[in-house]
This record gives C-alpha cells, sequence and structure tokens, in this order.
C-alpha cells in the first residue's frame, strides 16, 4: 500500500468526486476552502493507493510549529471497504508523521445522532480508531452551538501528552483553516 501526496488538480480529479458522494453535504467543506488551504500549505491531500489502484483518501491538516496532525477527513471507497485497507492506511500514515506527537480525530458523539442508525455508525467508527490505538481525550468540542464532536489522538512518538498542549495546537490548526474570529465564535470546549 502507498499513500501518495496529490495536488490539488488531481484532487479536483479523482477524489473530490467520491468525497461529494461520500460525507453529506453537512459535512463537506466547499472546494474553494479546501484550495484555499491547499495553497496556503495547511491542506494536504492524500490517494491511498494498493497496486496502483485508487481505494480511498485522507485529507490532513497540519501548520509549521504545530506538534499534531488533523485527520479532517479519511475514507475508503465502498468496494474496499471491510478488507484492511483503512486499518493498514492508518498505520501507514502514522508512520509517516512521526516528526509530530500524533494525530487528532473528531468523532460525532455518540448519542447524538439523528437516528439509531447514525449512532450506530458512530460506535463503528470510534471503535475502528480505538481498535488502532486512538485514544478519547477528556473533552469534546461544540460547533456551531449543537454539533459535539469527540477528540480521539494516535500518539505518533513517544511523548507525554499535555491536553493543554494539545488543544493549543487543535486551535492554532482551526484558527489557520477558518479564521480565528469564525472558530472563537462557532468552536467551545466542553471538559
Amino acid at each position: 500500500m502507498n499513500l501518495v501526496n496529490i495536488g490539488i488538480e488531481e484532487f479536483k480529479k479523482i477524489v473530490y468526486p467520491e468525497y461529494v458522494s461520500i460525507f453529506p453535504k453537512e459535512e463537506r467543506k466547499e472546494l474553494k476552502v479546501l484550495e484555499d488551504n491547499f495553497n496556503k500549505k495547511i491542506t494536504r491531500f492524500i490517494k491511498i493507493c494498493e497496486n496502483d489502484i485508487f481505494v480511498g483518501f485522507f485529507i490532513i491538516n497540519t501548520i509549521k510549529n504545530s506538534q499534531y496532525v488533523q485527520l479532517d477527513y479519511f475514507a475508503i471507497l465502498e468496494l474496499y471497504q471491510n478488507k484492511g485497507y483503512g486499518s493498514k492506511a492508518i498505520q501507514i500514515l502514522a508512520e509517516q508523521m512521526k516528526k509530530y506527537n500524533g494525530i487528532f480525530v473528531e468523532v460525532e458523539k455518540i448519542g447524538l445522532g439523528k437516528n439509531e442508525r447514525d449512532n450506530q455508525l458512530r460506535k463503528r467508527r470510534i471503535k475502528f480508531y480505538q481498535n488502532l490505538g486512538f485514544r478519547k481525550l477528556n473533552f469534546d468540542l461544540k460547533w456551531y452551538g449543537s454539533l459535539i464532536l469527540s477528540v480521539y489522538l494516535l500518539s505518533t512518538v513517544i511523548h507525554k501528552d499535555n491536553e493543554n498542549e494539545i488543544l493549543k495546537n487543535m486551535f492554532d490548526i482551526y484558527n489557520a483553516a477558518h479564521g480565528k474570529e469564525k472558530v472563537e465564535r462557532n468552536c467551545k470546549v466542553i471538559k
């Protein structure tokens, strides 16, 4: 398996159509936002390939001097799901991100989904990440007044993680990717 960094044109042509079909509109970022953050060197697009076949993708965010990476979007294409590609891709990504202390991901909080199917999907996502070594941090995030996200961290190096340090790095990334004013208005830490 290979993780291949790609540019914006390849992203638009190959990955973006899959991104749109996989993620509901309310969970997606506009293409312009993704492109702007790519051009600012905040966002990276990574194609997951098995024997040169496109099986999935990562969209990650990081900034200069940050000790952490945000796994913003991750998907294995439906045809290749439940074959171990996702687990293997995360393990390779973690190996490649060893210059950082860890990778964090936000998952919608269990029990707050719109229906039981939604809550079951959230449980499966969390179990997947936990099986790979991600651990829940001792806080959640509240976005736009109603969306509650639990934060999970995968340490990539032996390092005593400090949640205040993690939060600072997270908000540095959010501020760079979304704008400080927007983040201050719309994102709150829940302990």
